[in-house]
């Protein structure tokens, strides 16, 4: 399996890698919306509007927007987000070729880790079955108060595992903060595109499109 004794540490993204969006879909925009109607009297389709009308107000660049427990106190909701979870716990998908990938990697000698935007309590949620095999878990938002996964993040991953980004592979699917931020910084990074090689197809440029994968065991 190890083809390059350069190569120390696989780094995966979360939502959209290693399982899939159906579960914070769920959380998100059916089960706050929910329990905001039946607090506030209203119908799901009003609540709903509410709902997402608040959480564009806050946006994606404030911290806020990350934080379940931030939005359960904005909306006056009496559950916590354990409870929240367990809601939809039938929503989580860990996709299929995932376990298989994770024993490889780990047989053969590399060290593997999680480098995700999503906060702690998700990514802890979502993996659990699958979480023995990473020696670390980093969050962009609960570990370092970062809305995106920056350059600056992952030069933060690689100095507090004190490994060169040349020794890293990062896979995720999303093309800024999984492919361009960490090649960047000298990251092996590949973009994972479940569509069906789409951004292959659509980008123009060919030195890249040989970093774009549409299965995550394509790495192997």
């Amino acid at each position: 399996m190890r083809s390059s004794a350069d190569i120390e540490v696989f780094s995966f993204d979360v939502d959209g890698t290693l399982v899939s969006k159906r579960f914070t879909d769920a959380v998100w925009l059916r089960g706050i919306p929910e329990l905001y109607a039946k607090k506030a009297g209203l119908s799901f389709d009003d609540a709903h509007r509410i709902v997402k009308s608040e959480y564009e107000k806050v946006g994606e660049e404030n911290i806020n927007w990350y934080r379940i427990d931030y939005w359960l106190r904005k909306f006056g909701l009496e559950t916590t987000a354990e409870e929240l979870f367990m809601r939809y716990s039938n929503e989580v998908h860990i996709y299929e070729e995932v376990e298989h990938v994770l024993s490889v990697l780990k047989e053969a000698g590399y060290e593997l880790i999680i480098s995700s935007n999503a906060a702690r309590e998700f990514i802890d949620f979502q993996i659990a079955p699958i979480k023995g095999f990473f020696s670390h878990i980093f969050s962009a938002t609960s570990d370092f108060g970062e809305v995106k996964k920056s350059n600056s993040f992952y030069t933060r991953v690689c100095r507090i595992l004190e490994v060169r980004p040349q020794n890293v592979v990062h896979v995720g699917d999303h093309w800024v903060f999984d492919f361009l931020n960490p090649r960047a910084i000298g990251i092996n990074a590949y973009f994972l595109d479940r569509s069906g090689y789409r951004y292959r197809r659509q980008n123009a440029n060919d030195a890249w499109r040989a970093f774009i994968i549409s299965n995550l065991a394509d790495i192997l």
